[in-house]
């Protein structure tokens, strides 16, 4: 008897172990992703030590908040049964990272950025205003860790010196061969007098490099601060990654689509026939509107969408007038400048205008999801006239599959004008990550319970 009782204590001391361990490695994953949400992974805040520190105590009494929930409403003894316990890992976790991160961090990467294994050897493209202010920050920063191999410019000869004496080494089309002869790290794009055609042809170049390509430029002021830009020098500077196009991520990102896809299909099933009754009893024609869209590298599909105008709505030709205007210029038939759908809102249910506003119209397109057409994120598909109208530094953003929620409905929604909204979509397209699609995926939820730039 007594030799079971011990086993049994033994089996309850290993469980509880487990249980420690399993929800340690939680917490752990919760805090890295909390701190990814507060930017303090980015070097402008890591080698700071006051914005590092605030940003710090706010992530971790986020954290600590989570796990005092989770002990309360779990009722785990682990949390919820000593206060002791609680009050000394929080104050344990608050001076180890403060003791970490804000007091040894800045003045370890101080001492080893000066090192030369550590150097960093980057070009700055574009020896204009910009690019002489970007060279003179990054020269009163060895901080930074960031040695400066030269200037590539299209309107300066080759071999020119500029400011404190830096040479121009070519331009734009040898930034391949300059980068292999240079062994660069990094290409930081400092060009404001541009087109967003010629701009985006410049980043395409810098991209085919091994280098990390960043860009500095009022064309990009679009990109939101919080989520995607940090100041890298004394300005915001928008990281551009090679984009994660490897068969493994397609497969992973095409696995996930499906499954979640499925299950939301299944769990708002009745949630779908509720909104079909109330179709049909407000307005004559079918529960669905399906229309052609242009997909991935021009494809054309048929997009699902809940019926939200009445029947014929459609073939009002105005509307194709009105988009030309807006791609062409950002002339709206309201006198807008931004991205509100051009709509004749008296066209419009009585049902679906709470659909739209909801954006509760589009869940359908989880069929398209399911069928491989669609992606969970990723840029709206068009309509096949818009796609005719397109200007040609557009078609970057039909590379990839397109999204029923993207960069743009969350970050812009209707107040952006086309171009901001192609370059939001393009911005997505080369940063593609999982960790990207979760911060979209996540801030579509409150999109669309608040209903802000529906309709």
């Amino acid at each position: 008897m007594s030799a079971v009782l011990i086993k049994e204590v033994a089996n309850i001391k290993d469980f509880s172990a487990s249980s420690q361990f399993i929800f340690s490695l939680i917490f752990s994953l919760l805090l890295a992703f909390i701190f990814q949400w507060n930017a303090l992974y980015r070097i402008n805040v890591f080698s700071t030590r006051v914005p590092q520190l605030i940003r710090l105590l706010k992530s971790i009494s986020i954290g600590l908040a989570i796990y005092v929930i989770v002990g309360f409403l779990s009722k785990f003894t682990l949390i919820y049964n000593s206060r002791l316990v609680f009050i000394s890992f929080a104050t344990l976790l608050i001076s180890l990272f403060t003791l970490y991160r804000v007091i040894l961090l800045p003045q370890f990467l101080k001492h080893f950025m000066n090192l030369k294994i550590f150097k960093r050897k980057c070009i700055i493209v574009g020896g204009g205003e910009l690019g002489k202010r970007i060279l003179n920050d990054i020269t009163a920063k060895p901080e930074l860790g960031l040695e400066i191999a030269g200037i590539v410019d299209d309107n300066i000869t080759p071999g020119a010196r500029i400011l404190n004496g830096y040479k121009i080494l070519g331009n734009v089309g040898d930034i391949i061969k300059i980068c292999e002869e240079q062994n660069v790290d990094e290409i930081i794009i400092g060009i404001d007098n541009i087109t967003h055609e010629r701009l985006i042809k410049i980043i395409e170049e810098a991209k085919k490099t091994k280098c990390t390509v960043r860009l500095t430029s009022s064309i990009f002021k679009v990109i939101p601060n919080r989520l995607t830009t940090e100041y890298y020098i004394d300005f915001p500077t928008v990281t551009l990654t090679r984009g994660l196009y490897s068969e493994i991520y397609l497969i992973q990102k095409r696995i996930v689509d499906f499954a979640i896809s499925l299950i939301a299909l299944i769990f708002l099933s009745p949630f779908f026939l509720l909104i079909a009754v109330l179709i049909k009893m407000t307005s004559r024609g079918p529960v669905f509107y399906v229309h052609e869209r242009v997909g991935k590298d021009g494809k054309r599909f048929k997009m699902y969408k809940f019926r939200t105008m009445y029947l014929d709505a459609d073939k009002d030709k105005t509307r194709v007038e009105w988009m030309k205007k807006f791609i062409e210029n950002g002339e709206h038939p309201d006198g807008e400048t931004s991205s509100k759908k051009v709509v004749d809102k008296r066209k419009i249910t009585p049902i679906g205008r709470i659909l739209r506003k909801f954006s509760i119209d589009e869940l359908p397109q989880l069929i398209n999801v399911l069928k491989g057409e669609m992606s969970l994120v990723g840029p709206r598909p068009v309509l096949p006239y818009e796609y005719e109208m397109f200007k040609p530094w557009y078609y970057e953003r039909n590379k990839v599959l397109p999204g029923c929620t993207g960069f743009w409905q969350v970050y812009g929604r209707a107040k952006t004008n086309f171009d901001d909204m192609v370059l939001m979509d393009i911005y997505y397209i080369q940063n593609m990550s999982p960790w990207l699609d979760l911060q979209i995926i996540l801030k579509t939820i409150p999109v669309m319970l608040f209903g802000k730039g529906g309709g």
